[in-house]
C-alpha cells in the first residue's frame, strides 16, 4: 500500500483501515481478494467504473493527468516488480554478461554458461559447470591418451566419433543437449515454415 502513487492515498488510507479492522476484515479478506478490491477502487477513483458515484466523477475530475496515468498503470506494473522475472541491468551493459548467450564464459568465476536438461534440473550442479582451466585440461588429457594409446580397433571408433574439440570436453554433455532440444527442433520449425510459404507463393501463382 505504501508504493501506491500520491493521488491513490484516499484509497490506501481507507483500505488499510478496513482491513486493518480486528474485527475480523483483516482476517476474513483472502490476499486475492484485496488485490480485487483495491484494483477496483483504482478504477472507482480515476471514473472507470461506469456505476460510480458523483462523488467519485468529481475526485476523477480533480487528478491530474499523471496522477491519473500512475494510478491506472500501478497494477500493471506492481505484477511486472513483484511476479516477473528480474533482469540484472548488466544483461544490457555487457556483452559477456551469462544471460547473453549459451557457452559464456564468466570474466570472473571462468564458469562456462551451459544449457541445462530441463528433465535433469534437479540433479543440476551449478558450481560443477566446465570452466576454462578445467577444459584445457580435459583437452590436453585427451591429446595425451589418444597419443599414447595404440591405434586399436577401438580406438580409432572413439576418434571417427570426435571431430570437434568440444567433444573431447564436459562440453559434450550440455552441447548435445542444447542441439537436440533447441537447435534441432528449431531448424525442423525453419524448414516446416519455409516449405509452407514456397506451397502457398505457389498456391497463389498456379505454379505447382
Amino acid at each position: 500500500m505504501g508504493s501506491l502513487p500520491e493521488g491513490a492515498r484516499p484509497v490506501a488510507d481507507r483500505l488499510k483501515k478496513k482491513w486493518g479492522n480486528d474485527r475480523g476484515d483483516a482476517y476474513d479478506t483472502s490476499p486475492e481478494e484485496k488485490w480485487e478490491e483495491l484494483k477496483r477502487n483504482l478504477d472507482i477513483l480515476v471514473g472507470k467504473n461506469a456505476g460510480n458515484k458523483s462523488g467519485n466523477n468529481k475526485a476523477a475530475k480533480k487528478l491530474s493527468t499523471k496522477d491519473r496515468i500512475q494510478i491506472e498503470q500501478f497494477p500493471t506494473k506492481t505484477v511486472f516488480k513483484y511476479c516477473y522475472p528480474r533482469l540484472d541491468i548488466n544483461v544490457s551493459k555487457m556483452q559477456n554478461h551469462l544471460l547473453k548467450s549459451p557457452f559464456c564464459v564468466h570474466p570472473k568465476t571462468g564458469r562456462v554458461c551451459v544449457p541445462m536438461d530441463p528433465a535433469k534440473a534437479d540433479d543440476f550442479d551449478p558450481f560443477d559447470v566446465p570452466t576454462l582451466p578445467r577444459l584445457m585440461r580435459e583437452l590436453d588429457e585427451y591429446n595425451k591418451k589418444q597419443q599414447s594409446q595404440e591405434e586399436s580397433a577401438d580406438n580409432k571408433e572413439e576418434k571417427a566419433g570426435v571431430t570437434h574439440e568440444w567433444q573431447k570436453t564436459s562440453l559434450r554433455e550440455p552441447f548435445e543437449a542444447f542441439r537436440r532440444q533447441f537447435l534441432t527442433p528449431m531448424w525442423q520449425d525453419l524448414r516446416r515454415e519455409r516449405r509452407e510459404r514456397a506451397e502457398e507463393a505457389a498456391a497463389a501463382t498456379g505454379d505447382f
